[in-house]
């Protein structure tokens, strides 16, 4: 008779699990299938303190950025929209400047990120957070990386779908879509 390699419960000769702990028969107790093991990210980030907490630094840090590029854009904008106003009706100047400023708020969003992350292997609110981008080998991303990582964050839609896939096709909690895609990863920056 097989006995059970993480708690020694004598097995059934046809039991996939262990009876007593849910061991897989001949795994470690980490396979999908054991009870209370993570079925994917999301799973991760609903259960473990850990994923939680990685989560939180992370979107603090991307709120950080965002505040900074847009308070930068808003100055920019209201500075060049002021003569505007003096030629044109208050509410169409200010639909216009606010469909401009998305726009362009999102591809300086996506440039500002690709450049930081590229030169530095972090921007000033993962720095803050003690995060760092890294690529497969271990150094700061490549500009083409560096790019391709963050190019859903031109627009928040976009960057939840990539958060939410990626959690959803793996059982590790630390990559969005684009960050398993093109290797990157974001860890804690060592002391």
């Amino acid at each position: 008779m097989p006995y059970c390699t993480k708690c020694g419960k004598e097995l059934g000769s046809d039991a996939a699990f262990c009876p007593r702990c849910g061991t897989p028969v001949g795994g470690s107790g980490t396979g999908p299938t054991a009870p209370g093991a993570a079925l994917s990210g999301i799973d991760s980030v609903i259960r473990e303190p850990a994923a939680q907490e990685y989560w939180v630094q992370r979107i603090v840090a991307f709120a950080i950025d965002a505040i900074i590029v847009y308070l930068v854009l808003g100055v920019l904008a209201v500075a060049f929209a002021l003569p505007f106003f003096a030629i044109s009706s208050i509410g169409t100047m200010a639909a216009m400047i606010t469909g401009v400023l998305s726009f362009v708020a999102g591809i300086v969003l996506v440039l500002y990120f690709a450049f930081f992350e590229m030169y530095a292997g972090t921007s000033f609110g993962k720095r803050v957070m003690g995060l760092v981008v890294k690529s497969r080998s271990g150094g700061n991303p490549s500009a083409v990386e560096a790019f391709a990582r963050n190019i859903s964050k031109i627009h928040w839609v976009l960057l939840f779908l990539d958060i939410i896939v990626g959690l959803a096709i793996s059982k590790e909690y630390t990559q969005k879509f684009s960050d398993r895609f093109v290797g990157t990863y974001v860890s804690k920056r060592r002391a």
